[in-house]
């Protein structure tokens, strides 16, 4: 993308079952789909396929360091370049992440969703920065 201008980058955070996704919908709905690349905090949890089946069962998924927040920063970083990732996807009934990724474009919006997402600073930047506009919805 030669003539690229940054994306406006959105933070949608909040507890579980606190409507985040409810809202992330809606503003997909409102800005069309087509405009927006997706990204889920949830799905960057660490891989544990190297664990046994019992000790994956006992991640606190509340805890920030269950989250693999560095590679979300560098996908965010490749989104706002103007170059497609693959997201990793993760298995909740294997407590692992699948061996699926889903290809994230970029696109003029970001929409950015989880539950700690506030929490890691250079997460916190990326939606904040003074060169990259931003809007931050949390619950």
């Amino acid at each position: 993308m030669s003539s690229h201008r940054a994306p406006y980058v959105i933070g949608v955070a909040g507890g579980t079952g606190s409507g985040k996704t409810t809202v992330s919908r809606r503003i997909q709905e409102a800005v069309n789909v087509e405009h927006i690349a997706y990204m889920q905090h949830d799905n960057y949890y660490r891989d544990q396929s190297h664990l046994a089946r019992e000790e994956r069962g006992r991640t606190n998924y509340d805890h920030p360091d269950s989250l693999e927040t560095e590679l979300m920063v560098q996908h965010l970083l490749e989104l706002k370049a103007g170059r497609s990732v693959d997201m990793p996807l993760y298995d909740f009934t294997q407590d692992t992440r699948s061996a699926e990724t889903q290809r994230v474009d970029p696109a003029p919006v970001i929409l950015v969703e989880g539950i700690l997402i506030f929490v890691e600073k250079e997460l916190r930047d990326l939606m904040a920065g003074l060169r990259l506009p931003s809007l931050v919805v949390g619950f």
